[in-house]
């Protein structure tokens, strides 16, 4: 298969992982949440929030483990492609530890919406 798919999708990990980092700036920052983000589904409204700063003070440490996440993959993908092939069992940990964060990531924030909505 040709690599350009994948180089593709690891500068979408990149962006996904800036995104979500900038989502985090403007969280600690502003106290803002920026409301298109991947923090919750469309169905969830912001302004129904029962505990407003209980949700900012949970989501805001696993938004920023999983925005550096999110960059590490997608930069070791990059690095693998462009700049020297990376070990397989580099590179397979890399993977393994971006899926366990996505999925804790995706686990979290339906919990942070059950607990504070």
């Amino acid at each position: 298969m040709d690599n350009s798919i994948w180089s593709v999708l690891d500068i979408i990990f990149v962006g996904a992982g800036i995104y979500v980092l900038y989502g985090w700036l403007m969280l600690r920052i502003k106290g803002e949440i920026v409301t298109t983000s991947i923090l919750f589904s469309k169905d969830v409204e912001l302004r129904k929030c029962k505990d407003l700063e209980g949700y900012k003070a949970y989501i805001a440490p696993r938004m920023l483990v999983f925005g550096i996440a999110a960059i590490l993959y997608g930069a070791a993908g990059l690095v693998n492609t462009y700049v020297a092939p990376l070990p397989g069992a580099v590179y397979g940990a890399v993977m393994a530890l971006f899926l366990a964060v996505l999925i804790w990531y995706a686990i979290a924030t339906r919990k942070g919406v059950q607990k504070f909505w």
